[in-house]
């Protein structure tokens, strides 16, 4: 027999295996009838901070049946209805397109079904791609289809590897699980907050490729979708440049795009073909950063530091009603760096990534305001284009791929910082005032939001707090429209998926559609 036994909270002071059995016990279930306790989820409860404490929820394992109604808060476990499908055609060829997070699943998915894809990337495989990512930081030198945005794993791979998501699915749980079952630690199944760590997500997102290729899938890095074939509204191909720069034509009828929020050429591309695009809200900003104590301190007070709570997170949003605008903070790193997140010559923008550990000296993440879909122009591609401005106008600033930075109190006074300032991010670092950077709608929301905050947040807004900038990634600007069983509204055979089509926010996300897309499309439900 299985129970959930929820909402049990113990002191961060206390020995957690110990107090949590005896709290079980407490609900009416007897010690010798407890066969195995299992963590579903722990979160932290920090709004008392002399008093942190942390909240479980678990499942009991059971070793005889007990009348659950004569115990406290406590319910059975619902075994979740598993639903059987099977391939429509297995032998049909299907291209996947990118390798991060939508890509993998939506291949994995494929091959658990007998399918035998070809999956291929512009950028490099991790570990080549990992030696490309540090040439670039130490020397400047720019590879545009191996870098922070592009190559296997996706722009996630170097992030905090933040797997918290919003978003409710049965598909959830097997994306979990793989992670697992692929080298990440397996407190991310319980943890509130799960995290991965982008030491650890290189070799997760390696060990996901090599069970593709395991069971059929191809795996090709290096190779670009130069261009779609589309004849009479359906896919008949595509078009590759591949590794050795010669370009290949495969003929097709089923392409899985998972390109990536970055992915502007082949964006031009799709809309050159007649693939229908639109607009969609995104978000501009800042990197914020400060010294991790400060932030520990801020979230924990006299327990900051305490061995059982790690690095401090936050999440702050401010909703300005009068606009009906949003600013937020996003991608927050504990005890992470800020890294250079150039994807195209002569851009060049910002970033957050964490290690595993989350043991660095700064803690950082996007201060972002919310833009609307044709806030900077009607026509499509509007706010790509201004995302594709600042980058370019920082680069001239700076003079290479580095970025602009100033304190956060001298943001709010609109002065430039004279000082040297101590941060995580390595590459070039020029003062400017970021006022004159941003038009008037961002920057004024983003002091807006710093003000509100500073009130609230001992620490938040301090001479040790700076931004660096810009952070133009936080998600797509455009979407790639697709019907209800996840195909392009009007090419028949193209299957858009993923943060790179407008579909998902996150790591989680991404892979819950790949997963999900290849489901509605590719198979169908059997007795």
């Amino acid at each position: 027999m299985k129970i959930n036994v929820n909402n049990i909270i113990i002191s961060i002071e206390k020995n957690q295996n110990k107090e949590i059995e005896k709290e079980i016990i407490k609900r009416g279930i007897q010690k010798n009838n407890i066969e195995k306790i299992i963590w579903t989820k722990r979160s932290i409860d920090s709004r008392k901070k002399n008093d942190i404490k942390f909240v479980y929820n678990t499942e009991v394992i059971l070793k005889n049946n007990v009348d659950i109604e004569k115990l406290k808060n406590v319910s059975l476990v619902k075994e979740m209805k598993i639903v059987k499908r099977e391939a429509i055609n297995n032998k049909e060829k299907v291209l996947v397109v990118g390798t991060g997070p939508a890509g993998l699943f939506a291949a994995l998915r494929l091959v658990e079904y007998g399918y035998k894809p070809i999956i291929i990337d512009r950028g490099e495989d991790v570990d080549s791609r990992d030696t490309t990512v540090n040439a670039f930081i130490k020397t400047g030198k720019f590879n545009k289809n191996s870098n922070i945005q592009f190559g296997e794993g996706g722009a996630g791979t170097y992030s905090d590897g933040k797997l918290n998501t919003r978003i409710k699915s049965e598909y959830i749980e097997k994306v979990f699980n793989e992670f697992v079952e692929c080298g990440a630690q397996k407190e991310i199944i319980w943890d509130y907050k799960p995290h991965i760590g982008t030491d650890i997500l290189k070799v997760v997102v390696k060990n996901l490729r090599n069970k593709i290729i395991s069971l059929g899938g191809k795996v090709y890095f290096n190779n670009f979708l130069q261009d779609i074939i589309i004849e009479n509204g359906e896919v008949k191909g595509a078009v590759i440049k591949n590794n050795k720069n010669e370009i290949e034509t495969l003929h097709l009828t089923k392409i899985i795009l998972a390109i990536g929020h970055s992915s502007r050429d082949t964006y031009r591309m799709l809309h050159k073909n007649g693939v229908f695009i639109e607009n969609k809200p995104f978000a501009i900003g800042a990197r914020i950063e400060h010294p991790r104590e400060d932030i520990d301190k801020m979230q924990y007070g006299k327990f900051a530091g305490n061995k059982n709570l790690g690095a401090a997170t936050y999440s702050l949003t401010y909703n300005n009603k009068e606009e009906e605008r949003g600013v937020f903070s996003f991608c927050m790193c504990p005890g992470g760096v800020i890294v250079n997140a150039a994807s195209e010559e002569g851009g060049t923008l910002v970033n957050g990534m964490s290690y595993s550990d989350r043991n660095g000296r700064f803690s950082n993440s996007a201060l972002v305001v919310g833009v609307k879909e044709n806030e900077f122009g009607n026509e499509l591609f509007s706010g790509m284009k201004f995302q594709e401005e600042l980058e370019r106008k920082t680069f001239e600033l700076v003079k290479t791929y580095g970025a602009l930075y100033q304190s956060v109190p001298d943001f709010l006074e609109g002065k430039i910082t004279t000082k040297e300032i101590e941060t995580s991010y390595e590459m070039k670092k020029t003062p400017y005032d970021l006022n004159k950077l941003f038009p008037d709608v961002i920057t004024r929301n983003m002091k807006m939001a710093l003000n509100y905050w500073g009130k609230r947040y001992e620490g938040f807004v301090s001479e040790r707090a700076n931004l660096i900038a810009p952070e133009t990634r936080t998600s797509a600007p455009v979407k790639i429209t697709r019907n209800e069983y996840g195909e392009s509204v009007n090419i028949k055979g193209l299957y858009p998926i993923g943060e790179g089509a407008g579909y998902a926010g996150g790591i989680v996300s991404a892979g819950v559609d790949g997963l999900k897309i290849v489901d509605l499309a590719f198979t169908k439900e059997i007795e």
